[in-house]
């Protein structure tokens, strides 16, 4: 099988279609059976600046976008400027010559032709799609359905538009496309992975608050509702939303909420109020570079430290991060049900790079698990934070149809087990204890599920989480030196027993943050020795060939 990877890039202006333009095209080789991956790079702007579009595609698997292209297609000058010199040997770029100029590629007069066509508002990302699928080799035909799927406004205009621009391009690229296959496929970003599994696991609410990367959370649990059978709620703010949903977890239901970091710093208050009442409750927090706003549309892994010593005071949760976008699927499900089996806050970890990152994750998934409350018994004994010999107290909720007079107390006071408040200091005592004792059920029901990845094989160790071992995977491809990947999963609690056998090893870190914060928490988890710290942080992925060059020389040296 050809092993070779393909990289096609849409460049232009923010509101030009080129994210549409470039997804298009994914599905089209996803449908042909290929391996994709799509990510998007664009600047907080609603119009204007400098937005790209990059798909990656192979008949073998392929793990994250490459930085050099095949094919490249800029509407702008800006778009040229920046790309042009990524452009590999034989590769081929086609330009909007009505907005740019450029030697060395193709001239296409993309809005002398939209003016031809279109009477009122136009559409230049079909340009990108006309131009793809006469070097692709599909015939007109296959243009005008994916037009008709993908565009459902102005067809016959835009029909018109992308056919006399697929008929100006007579070169044809062997990407050897097997139109016959037709291979059904889910090829979803990060986040709604995260989404689809939560659902898996019974989530009824999500509630957030608009805060990038994080905001396709809530538009596309908001786009699911129905089919996924799920409320979708636009909080007035992010204190709202944590204390909307603990209010909702309050009443019986599977509740998320998700933000990035200086959304989550507003949530830490009702965050610790979890831990206090101990309230079942997903945490969505996806990185991007900080500190405050930091740059908002680029990705970082500055959180871990945040995620890991959320909230003050002291209590129990699991922060997880998912490797792939198939695991943002297993493990959103997984911490939705280990928050209601230990009613505990859980979070999920992860970063622009994979939330935005699409991917096909294949049609096949595993049982995910469904979230379940341990049941309680109703009556006028019922007490709401009953010690247990795990911590976990049984759970009823107010109003429910099995205890309808039950006096159900929940509070952000210290307190008897019943719930009333106490400043006994006996009584605090023993309540901070009872919550304690939950560390033990945490560590062992999180065995239940991988808690670490380990990739490829070598002698030189190579220590990475979140998206970041998606790139390593990539790396991997084009080393000339073989070495293993080391991927913890669940970050809290640390999986010492699978970890353990690395103690004390030189190892290299691969991370996104200034300060090489995973390489700290890998010293005091496993007293590991840094040999080397590889990291990134101006927001921006790493390409994998060029990752894995960095490692070669690491050996070499």
């Amino acid at each position: 099988m050809d092993e070779r990877v393909f990289t096609i890039t849409v460049g232009g202006r923010a509101g030009e279609g080129v994210k549409k333009a470039a997804q298009v095209i994914a599905h089209i080789f996803c449908a042909a059976g290929w391996n994709v991956c799509q990510a998007d790079d664009y600047q907080s702007l609603i119009r204007g600046g400098h937005n790209f579009s990059t798909v990656s595609t192979s008949q073998t698997p392929v793990y994250c976008a490459h930085q050099n292209h095949d094919l490249l297609i800029c509407f702008d000058q800006r778009s040229i400027d920046k790309h042009l010199k990524r452009l590999k040997d034989g590769a081929l770029l086609f330009y909007n010559s009505d907005e740019a100029q450029c030697e060395q590629g193709i001239p296409i007069p993309m809005n002398s032709l939209m003016k031809k066509h279109y009477h009122g508002a136009s559409n230049v990302s079909l340009a990108a799609l006309a131009i793809f699928a006469a070097l692709a080799g599909m015939t007109q035909e296959q243009l005008q359905e994916q037009i008709v799927q993908q565009y459902r406004r102005d067809i016959e205009e835009n029909t018109a538009y992308a056919m006399e621009i697929y008929g100006m391009v007579s070169q044809r690229c062997d990407y050897g496309l097997d139109w016959s296959v037709n291979k059904p496929f889910h090829f979803v970003s990060g986040i709604q992975a995260i989404i689809l599994g939560a659902s898996k696991a019974g989530l009824d609410f999500f509630y957030g608050y608009p805060m990038t990367p994080a905001s396709s959370l809530l538009h596309y649990a908001a786009l699911k509702q129905e089919s996924l059978n799920l409320f979708a709620i636009h909080a007035e703010s992010e204190l709202a939303a944590i204390n909307m949903a603990l209010g909702s977890a309050m009443a019986g239901c599977r509740t998320a909420v998700g933000s990035s970091g200086g959304g989550f710093a507003l949530m830490q208050e009702g965050f610790s109020a979890a831990g206090m009442v101990e309230a079942p409750l997903l945490c969505i927090l996806s990185s991007r570079p900080g500190p405050a706003t930091g740059a908002s549309t680029y990705t970082a892994q500055e959180d871990l430290f945040f995620a890991l010593h959320q909230g003050h005071g002291e209590f129990g949760r699991v922060v997880a991060s998912p490797d792939s976008n198939n695991r943002a699927l297993s493990l959103s499900a997984e911490l939705l049900a280990l928050a209601w089996e230990l009613q505990i806050p859980t979070i999920l970890l992860t970063e622009k790079h994979l939330s935005e990152g699409m991917a096909d994750i294949g049609m096949n998934h595993p049982e995910l698990p469904e979230a379940k409350e341990l049941p309680g018994t109703a009556g006028a004994s019922y007490q709401r934070y009953a010690a247990t010999p795990n911590g976990v107290s049984p759970l009823v909720f107010p109003g429910h149809k099995c205890a309808p007079d039950t006096v159900v107390k929940w509070t952000t006071l210290e307190h008897l087990e019943n719930g009333v408040r106490s400043d006994s200091a006996a009584d605090i005592k023993a309540m901070k204890d009872k919550r304690g004792i939950k560390a033990k059920a945490i560590q062992e029901a999180c065995k239940r599920y991988q808690t670490t990845a380990e990739y490829g094989e070598g002698e030189l160790l190579v220590f990475a989480y979140g998206s970041t071992v998606l790139e390593l995977r990539e790396a991997q491809k084009y080393s000339q030196r073989p070495f293993k990947i080391i991927a913890p999963i669940y970050l809290e609690p640390f999986p010492h027993e699978k970890l353990e056998q690395y103690r004390g090893k030189e190892v290299v870190v691969v991370e996104h943050s200034q300060s090489g914060l995973f390489a700290q928490f890998l010293k005091i988890k496993l007293d590991v020795q840094v040999k080397h710290l590889i990291n990134k942080y101006d927001g921006r992925a790493f390409d994998p060939i060029e990752l894995a060059k960095q490692i070669e020389e690491l050996q070499d040296a």
